[in-house]
C-alpha cells in the first residue's frame, strides 16, 4: 500500500463548508515538508510553494498550496482512533 493510499484511509471530519483544501493533499504536503526538514507551519508553507510542481505530480492541489494559517486547523480536524 502506498503512502497516498494510507492517507486516503484517514477519516474526514470537517464540514463540507470548510473543505477548500483536500485533506490528503494537506497531509501529503506536511509529511513531505517534514521529511525535507521543515520545522513549523511557515517552513511547511515555504516548502509547498517551492515544491508545488513536484507535489502536483502526486496530488492535484486544486486550490493551490494552503497557507500556514490553514494547515494547522486542517490537521487538528484529524481524529486518531486508538483502535485503528
Amino acid at each position: 500500500m502506498t503512502l497516498i493510499e494510507h492517507l486516503t484511509l484517514v477519516e474526514e471530519t470537517r464540514s463540507d463548508i470548510n473543505r477548500k483544501h483536500d485533506l490528503v493533499d494537506v497531509m501529503f504536503l506536511v509529511i513531505s515538508a517534514i521529511m525535507a526538514g521543515a520545522e513549523g507551519w511557515q517552513d511547511i508553507e515555504t516548502y509547498g510553494d517551492a515544491k508545488a510542481d513536484w507535489l502536483r505530480q502526486y496530488r492535484p492541489f486544486t486550490h493551490g498550496i494552503p497557507r500556514r494559517h490553514t494547515i494547522a486547523p486542517i490537521l487538528r480536524s484529524v481524529v486518531v482512533r486508538a483502535d485503528a
